[in-house]
């Protein structure tokens, strides 16, 4: 049971958003594939584990898989608390927007993704199933990829060449690869 406390975390989280403002939302279905990524990267490497000689490893790969699930949480919250009532679930643009550049968003432009995304890495590990990490990672992208290019559209059409040099002097969720 353990190791899905950090994922009941994760979406516990969704809760601690300010209100927003006047949000314009585009999320032209990434809302949609991601919910479909969730799902399948929660209820996949429980299943793929039961094909799987247990191992000695075994231990090493659920509590490195806890710990790296309460890292990509606290990235998450961190990425949150920075952008502030500008955080949203959606793709959107609020009354009075601006472009954050400070804590995470000085090296990556999507931190909240890349917490996700570790969370959810060590979710697979936890489940001690070593196949299913390049499932999550291939899930993960399907989505984010979609996800960050609307993201990042709609973020050039709202602030313009400032968002285009922003997007120079940064990575869009892992620096040096992606």
């Amino acid at each position: 049971m353990l190791v899905y406390v950090p994922l009941l975390l994760y979406f516990l989280l969704e809760f601690v958003r300010r209100d927003a403002i006047k949000e314009e939302r585009n999320n032209r279905g990434s809302s949609i594939l991601i919910g479909v990524s969730f799902f399948l990267m929660i209820v996949i490497p429980p299943r793929i584990h039961v094909f799987q000689k247990s191992g000695n490893t075994e231990t090493f790969f659920f509590y490195s898989g806890i710990i790296a699930s309460f890292l990509g949480i606290w990235i998450r919250y961190s990425a949150m608390k920075t952008l502030g009532r500008f955080y949203s679930r959606n793709v959107s643009i609020q009354g009075e927007h601006q472009l954050i550049r400070e804590g995470w968003y000085r090296l990556i432009r999507h931190p909240g993704y890349l917490g996700t995304f570790i969370t959810f890495l060590g979710y697979g590990c936890a489940t001690k199933s070593w196949l299913s990490i390049p499932v999550i990672i291939i899930l993960f992208f399907m989505a984010y990829a979609y996800r960050i290019h609307i993201e990042e559209k709609v973020l050039v059409s709202r602030f313009g060449q400032d968002y285009i040099d922003y997007q120079k002097r940064t990575w869009r969720m892992i620096p040096y690869v992606y």
